[in-house]
Order: C-alpha cells, then sequence, then structure tokens
C-alpha cells in the first residue's frame, strides 16, 4: 500500500485424492454457508457485530488504496481456498476474497479511517450491478446519490464522518477505480472489478453482511484475537492471511504470535504479504515482490523463536533460490530451507 499523495498514474504500467480446502462440514459450519449468496444464521451475524474496536490513534499517512497490481501471480495457489479473509488494507481484500472463493472477509487495519472506506463499499456494491457501475459512484455526477446511500446506511457522527471522507476522496477514489477496473495481464484479471464472477462473488459478500471490519493492532491483544476465537466458534477457518507489507514495521512480539495462533485454519491455508529486497525481483508492471507462505510453516517458524522480524524470512529465500524465488512471486513451505534457524543453532553453540 501507498500514501493518498504518493500513488500516481505509474499504475498504467499427488498421490491420491486431494486433500478438502475446509474443515468437514458440520452443523455449526451452517452458521456460516458455504454458499456466499446465502444468509448467515442470527449467531454469525451477532458474533462477527461483536467484534471489538482497539483505539489506535490516527496515522498520518493514509492507505485508502493499494499500489500493488499484480495480485493475478497468487491466483493459482488462491483458487479454490474458501474459509475467510483476514487482513490489512482496503479493496486488494477483495481481489484475495474473490479469487479464493472466501465466505467471509474480515479486515483488520491499524488505521481506523479503513473501515470508512470498506463502508463506502458496503454502502455502494450491493446496488451495484456491475463493475462498472461501482466505479460510477464516484463519479461527480453521482456524488449526491452516492451521499444519499452513505446518509441511508448509517446515523449520527458516523454518518457526517462518512460523507466528509466521501467528498474528500471521491475524484482520487474514482481516478483509481478506473485503474483497478482495466487491471488484466496476459487475459488474466488481476482484481475483483476486472472479472465479472470475480465482482459478483463480492457482491454476494456484501449483500450477505460478510464483510465485517474493525480498527485493529495485528501485535496488540484485543480485535485479531477476537477474530481468531470468533472464527473457531463459527467454525470458518482463515485460509489467506494478508499482510501487505505492514510486517516490516513491527517485530514478531508475543502478543502478535498468540494473535497467529488463534487463528483457525485448514489444508492450505496461506500468509500473503509483499515487501522490496534488493535480491527479489518485483513483479513486473509492480512495485512489489509477492510472497504466500504455508500458515502451518509460519507458525512453525515463529515457534522456534528465531524470526524475530519479517526480513528474516526474506533471508532464508534470498539464501534458498529457486524453486521458491520466482519473477516477481516466492513460496515458503516446511520444505523451504532454513538459514536463520542454522544461524540460531551457531549461535547457542557459541554461548
Amino acid at each position: 500500500t501507498e500514501p493518498a499523495t504518493t500513488e500516481a498514474a505509474a499504475d498504467e504500467l499427488a498421490e491420491g485424492d486431494p486433500e478438502p480446502t475446509e474443515s468437514a462440514p458440520t452443523a455449526s459450519a451452517e452458521l456460516v454457508p458455504a454458499d456466499p449468496a446465502a444468509p448467515l444464521a442470527d449467531e454469525a451475524r451477532a458474533a462477527l457485530d461483536a467484534l471489538p474496536t482497539e483505539r489506535i490513534p490516527t496515522p498520518g499517512e493514509f492507505y485508502y488504496r493499494s499500489n500493488e497490481r499484480r495480485h493475478d501471480l497468487l491466483q493459482p495457489r488462491l483458487e479454490g481456498l474458501g474459509g475467510a479473509v483476514v487482513g490489512v488494507g482496503s479493496d486488494q481484500l477483495y481481489t484475495l476474497a474473490a479469487m479464493s472463493g472466501a465466505r467471509l472477509i474480515v479486515p483488520v487495519d491499524y488505521d481506523c479511517r479503513i473501515p470508512l472506506v470498506h463502508a463506502f463499499y458496503a454502502a455502494f456494491v450491493p446496488p451495484s450491478e456491475t463493475p462498472e457501475a461501482l466505479v460510477a459512484r464516484f463519479a461527480p455526477e453521482s456524488e449526491a446519490e452516492s451521499i444519499a446511500l452513505l446518509e441511508a446506511a448509517h446515523e449520527g457522527a458516523e454518518r457526517e464522518r462518512l460523507v466528509r471522507l466521501y467528498r474528500r476522496l471521491r475524484e482520487e477514489m474514482h481516478e483509481y477505480l478506473q485503474r483497478v477496473i482495466r487491471r488484466v495481464y496476459g487475459g488474466r484479471p488481476a482484481s475483483w472489478l476486472a472479472d465479472a464472477g470475480y465482482y459478483e462473488h463480492v457482491r454476494a459478500l456484501f449483500r450477505t453482511g460478510r464483510v465485517e471490519a474493525r480498527c485493529g493492532d495485528v501485535t496488540a491483544s484485543t480485535t485479531l484475537r477476537a477474530v481468531g476465537e470468533t472464527l473457531q466458534r463459527l467454525e470458518v477457518p482463515v485460509q489467506v492471511l494478508y499482510f501487505s507489507n505492514a510486517e516490516q514495521f513491527f517485530p514478531y512480539g508475543e502478543a502478535f504470535r498468540a494473535n497467529v495462533a488463534a487463528l483457525p485454519s485448514a489444508e492450505r491455508a496461506v500468509v500473503v504479504r509483499t515487501f522490496r529486497h534488493a535480491e527479489l525481483p518485483n513483479a513486473e508492471h509492480d512495485r512489489w515482490h509477492y510472497m504466500l507462505q504455508d500458515m502451518d510453516d509460519f507458525r512453525a517458524r515463529l515457534e522456534t523463536g528465531a524470526y524475530g522480524r519479517m526480513a528474516l524470512f526474506l533471508e532464508d529465500l534470498a539464501r534458498a533460490g529457486a524453486p521458491w524465488v520466482g519473477e516477481g512471486l516466492s513460496t515458503m513451505t516446511r520444505e523451504t530451507p532454513s538459514v536463520v534457524l542454522e544461524w540460531a543453532r551457531r549461535r547457542r553453540a557459541r554461548d
């Protein structure tokens, strides 16, 4: 992601049967039906509504739009995962949810303005039958109608904040979404607006109240921990955990490790992150290198205590090379060699 003030026109630039991708269906799993167009059970609705918010000072930069362009690189690995998408950021989460066939999206972002951006989409996506109709909600001629939709969906101080923010961001978001809707590489859609099927999946999630955004610090002990506990109770695994490039700004402390451990997951669950590294090439037409890490590998490496920061995963990748590192996309599994653990063993031996 990047600040609102810096994004520019550069955007134009096995054996046997497969394992199931989610937990086996049970009676309680019907609280959140696999069909995204099916209504949530009342118990599920109440549990999601009760997710807490953390009070966090407003950061100086506002990442209300994404500058990640090559999510198409992730699609083969995400397809069919289902479950929930949990992570930071705004509409890039919708792309990941569409590609994975998710049945819930739970954004948890450090910036308390980001849930307001998700509220824009919650008001505008359900009545917009096509991606083009959604983009038009931010056109100058649609301003009055769009404000009316926000006012109808909210009240009091929250309504006033939403209307002010919409007026502030409308023009830039209109320009941004016009780029997002054209985001196709090699004939493959790279965004939730570039494919009618992707858009319809996300639209179904919004229409059935399956996008539940919160302000929260992933390194604290309240919001993300509660998300994990709630999804555990609803028996919806977190199949995509998305950090963008946020991990470079914090160490892996005890609370963060406990948060990750609290998130339920199933077969093939992944962590998605982006970064820049001198030895790991950015994706073509993008300014980021993408990384997919198996969730069980992420937890296992964290539990060793040797990985205090995200940069240490990059040390492993840079030294592992092919086949773990590709052009713009790397993959880390339990089979990826760990130079960091070797370093830790040598330090212990010296001590």
